[in-house]
């Protein structure tokens, strides 16, 4: 008789290691799975015949775990992974932790845990990743909130995965379509930031009950035994401050919870022997500072912060800052780039006015200087600096004004006006990288906009503010925007007085 055969494969399940790039499956040969042979007698001959033994390996259901130990992250605690296969798992599959590794997933708003890039071939079939919390740890956000995002590579977008969550085993799982960059959300802060009705996932948190990221993942220096949570979280978003033990309750609000405030200044304010640190931090996470501080004149002694990293000053790292009337003396800065007294980082256009500052910036090895180490749009107007940066005096108040002055002139293009009131431009040799139109009234930037494309500009028509006009062209050269052309000087008197004369052009036009 044949013999018919069967197969039973012993399910074989392994661990991942505790390195940052792990693969699945088996450690040693003991643990590989074994193939067990029983034969049988075939009921459809008489035929005392049979056959030799053949082995043949079927996929077969394995899983294997990574646990995670991080202090910074510590909402997840393992990732597991699961699939059919024929072979070692751990030949198919790796996993790597990608916490502080790579900014752009690091960075996600809502993020719990640390994200992974996994990684698996063909030879799984079924794929299933599972995350495991530690609820302890979830900080106010309810388990239904826990969301898993895939990263699309195709689109740079994360797209929600369809998941599973067991509050029992504490677990989100998915089954995967694809491989790649998998990470848990807050489904509250994650949908809010993309303007999505988030009211199935509001939920009451005060933010002075836990330890936020910034104190989890950074040296907070004397900033957290001087802060008080509870006057932050009553006197936000507007602050007026008058002590060191308010000024860093707010630093740990900006840093901690909502980086969107106004500070102003009652009083002098005298931080001598205080290791302070900066207000708002890294691009790689949301907490840049984005609102505005009004000294009204008084002053901030003894700013005193010395990092190891990029980004640091009074602010770190901000967008749209806005900063007047305001004075810091015997600042002591240091860092090892983006580095000013005032600001570290600093991006979009405003106004900083009437800002003094006096003191040493060292450390620095680009992007340092007096007032803002880094920026690509502030207008200065009414500040000084009597400031030395490794030992030597530094006058610029941004280390874009120095390398402006660095690069010299640079007249490439001839602009000018027509009896229309269109500037228009002409087309030298070679390549000019970002070329802009930079349109001033009163000093103050109006317009800024692409040249490459927009030959010309109709200033009767666009330009309706009254006031002392100018217009020129620049370009990014060496790091910075550099003026590359003539500039056009007139004066208007504006709309209203346009409209009162039909339209009259009453204008005094000079270069």
């Amino acid at each position: 008789m044949n013999i018919l055969k069967k197969f039973i494969i012993i399910l074989s399940v392994t661990l991942f290691s505790a390195g940052a790039f792990v693969s699945c499956g088996p450690e040693s040969a003991e643990e590989v799975s074994e193939v067990t042979e029983i034969s049988m007698p075939d009921e459809t001959t008489e035929s005392q015949e049979t056959t030799e033994p053949v082995t043949t390996n079927l996929p077969d259901l394995q899983e294997c775990h990574k646990t995670i130990d991080n202090a910074e992250k510590p909402e997840v605690v393992r990732i597991s992974f699961s699939g059919e296969c024929a072979d070692n798992i751990k030949k198919h599959a790796t996993v790597e932790d990608l916490y502080n590794k790579d900014y752009l997933h690091s960075g996600v708003v809502g993020l719990v845990g640390i994200p992974v890039n996994l990684v698996y071939d063909s030879e799984i079939s079924n794929p299933v990743i599972s995350f495991t919390y530690n609820k302890d740890e979830l900080r106010g956000v309810p388990e239904k909130n826990l969301i898993l995002l895939h990263y699309n590579e195709n689109d740079c977008f994360y797209d929600t995965i369809k998941s599973e969550l067991d509050t029992e085993n504490c677990t989100v799982s998915a089954e995967l379509k694809e491989d790649g960059v998998y990470m848990l959300a807050d489904a509250y802060q994650w949908y809010n930031c993309w303007g999505v009705d988030v009211s199935e996932y509001a939920y009451e948190k005060n933010p002075a009950d836990y330890i936020t990221d910034w104190e989890r993942e950074n040296d907070t220096g004397d900033i957290m035994t001087l802060a008080d949570k509870e006057w932050a979280m009553e006197n936000a978003p507007d602050f007026r401050v008058s002590t060191p033990e308010q000024l860093a309750s707010v630093v740990w609000y900006v840093n901690g919870v909502d980086s969107n405030i106004s500070l102003t200044l009652e009083d002098d304010i005298d931080l001598s022997g205080y290791i302070w640190k900066s207000m708002g931090w890294s691009s790689a996470n949301s907490m840049a500072f984005s609102g505005f501080v009004d000294g009204q004149n008084h002053t901030i002694n003894g700013l005193t912060i010395y990092e190891g990293y990029c980004d640091t000053g009074f602010i770190g790292y901000g967008l749209g800052v806005a900063v007047k009337d305001i004075n810091f003396t015997n600042a002591d800065i240091s860092a090892t780039g983006c580095v000013g007294i005032v600001g570290g980082e600093i991006y979009l256009e405003n106004v900083w006015e009437n800002v003094h500052v006096s003191g040493t910036v060292s450390g620095g090895t680009d992007d340092y200087a007096a007032i803002i180490g880094r920026e690509a749009d502030i207008t200065f107007k009414d500040c000084s600096a009597d400031v030395t940066i490794d030992g030597e005096p530094f006058e610029y108040f941004s280390y874009r004004q120095k390398r402006v002055v660095d690069a010299g002139d640079v007249i490439a293009f001839h602009i000018e006006m027509n009896d229309d009131m269109v500037v228009t431009r002409d087309t030298p040799e070679g390549e000019y990288t970002n070329l802009c139109w930079n349109i001033y009234c009163n000093g103050e930037k109006q317009e800024y906009t692409g040249a490459n494309e927009n030959t010309s500009i109709d200033v009767y028509n666009e330009l309706f503010r009254e006031g002392d006009y100018e217009i020129y062209l620049t370009a990014y050269i060496n790091g910075a925007y550099i003026p590359v052309s003539n500039t056009i000087e007139y004066h208007s008197e504006g709309y209203e007085y346009r409209s009162e004369n039909s339209g009259l052009r009453y204008f005094a036009v000079g270069e």
